[in-house]
């Protein structure tokens, strides 16, 4: 237990004989330590264990318990295993010496004893006590720094690449935009022309009569000229379709190229969720059914590139639940949205719920901490949760979870709604 800083060292004496204890009291005291006597190995290992003291000077040869079987049993207490225990004693054959310090001892002192000795060596050990104790708490202070530095060096490098890849989905949304425009364009203009071919068609036909007009029929059956003008509006509705799925890929690159970190206004929450969805779709459509749920929201104060960072880092744990799930009528995402009032204010409240197993009772208080995970090694970094709880806290929000035993997992992301920061 460590002391208060300036304290008086205690040191704690043990020996039977009361003369002992009387000279050895007396001499520290004029020291200025503060001296406990003890006058036997019973009621030594009372007085350590109810207040540990900073060093013990301890008899070996006492009735019931001798000194060598108190300082096992000392070093056998991890709370009192590090204090310092110099052996005062009048044997002074080297074995006897030598299997104090096997028990544990730090000095020996053989009676009878010089004063100046005595003080020199109380000095000594309880300094290098002091010293020890300063650079243990020194090294938990390091620790704790580098603890800290490895979470900014990892936050930081993750906001890096989420910088990177924002400038990598500006730039390859830019790029697909402009082909995309382009064959829209041109299926505009073509669907166009199919329409006035086939009135151009239409008029030739109503032209012929005879053998001409039984000629062109001849041909239309044979090309199966019903089937196509069945056939191209049909191609061309797939090839509008699919081009508007390209725009809604692009427009949530766009949406997640957003790097700055400002807090803009105005912002739907539910199209940043729709957005995030349409560049997840790969992941999920094929086998998971994502449900939303949609309440009416305001417009909210925040930045959308990191609100996208955090919905993509949570919609991928869903995912990757629900697939570890593996039953097929279990594999469903609901995102819902609603509003909830909360110690006076008005939080926009997004729920993303998955069907998963869930997470075990005993980690829930540890999701959020840095470099935690339940993942496999090489599966996770622990970092993912952690950053999404600090990017809520920027927008003035925070994050909780649920997830009741066998039901899955839901995480809630509340967010400001009011009108307190202007815009």
């Amino acid at each position: 237990m460590d002391k208060p800083e300036g304290h008086a060292p205690s040191i704690l004496i043990v020996d039977d004989i009361p003369a002992n204890l009387s000279l050895l009291s007396g001499l520290l005291k004029d020291q200025g330590y503060k001296v406990r006597p003890a006058p036997s190995g019973p009621l030594a290992l009372q007085a350590a264990q109810h207040d540990q003291p900073d060093l013990i000077l301890l008899d070996i040869h006492m009735p019931g318990m001798d000194g060598f079987e108190v300082c096992r049993r000392l070093k056998s207490d991890p709370a009192l295993a590090d204090i310092p225990i110099l052996f005062i004693s009048a044997l002074s054959e080297t074995s006897d010496k030598l299997r104090a310090f096997s028990e544990g001892g730090q000095d020996y002192i053989t009676k009878p004893f010089q004063v100046d000795e005595v003080l020199a060596r109380v000095r000594t050990h309880l300094e290098l006590r002091r010293a020890r104790l300063e650079l243990e708490q020194k090294n938990r202070v390091l620790s704790e720094a580098l603890d800290q530095l490895k979470t900014a060096q990892s936050h930081l490098i993750l906001s890096e690449k989420m910088a990177a890849l924002g400038v990598l989905a500006a730039g390859v949304a830019h790029e697909i935009n402009n082909p995309v425009n382009f064959v829209k364009t041109s299926c505009h203009g073509l669907e166009k022309d199919f329409e006035d071919m086939i009135s151009v068609l239409a008029l030739v036909r109503s032209s012929l009569s005879g053998d001409g007009l039984a000629g062109l029929e001849v041909h239309e059956r044979k090309i199966d000229y019903a089937t196509m003008l069945r056939e191209v509006p049909e191609l061309f509705f797939n090839v509008f379709e699919g081009l508007l799925r390209v725009e809604e890929v692009v427009k949530s690159l766009r949406t997640f190229a957003r790097t700055d970190d400002a807090l803009s206004c105005g912002i739907d929450l539910h199209e940043v969720v729709d957005a995030v969805l349409v560049m997840l779709r790969s992941r999920y459509e094929k086998h998971i059914q994502v449900d939303k749920a949609y309440g009416k929201l305001p417009t909210i104060r925040g930045n959308i590139g990191k609100l996208s960072q955090v919905l993509i880092n949570l919609l991928t744990n869903a995912i990757d639940a629900v697939e570890a799930a593996a039953v097929p009528s279990r594999q469903r995402i609901t995102v819902a949205t609603e509003m909830r009032r909360r110690d006076e204010k008005d939080y926009a409240v997004l729920h993303i719920s998955d069907t998963g197993a869930g997470i075990p009772q005993e980690f829930l208080h540890r999701i959020f901490d840095p470099f935690f995970t339940t993942k496999p090694v090489g599966k996770g970094t622990g970092l993912g949760l952690f950053i999404c709880a600090n990017l809520i806290k920027e927008h003035q929000g925070f994050l909780e979870v649920a997830s009741p035993v066998g039901q899955g997992t839901t995480f809630s992301i509340f967010l400001p709604a009011g009108q307190e920061d202007p815009c």
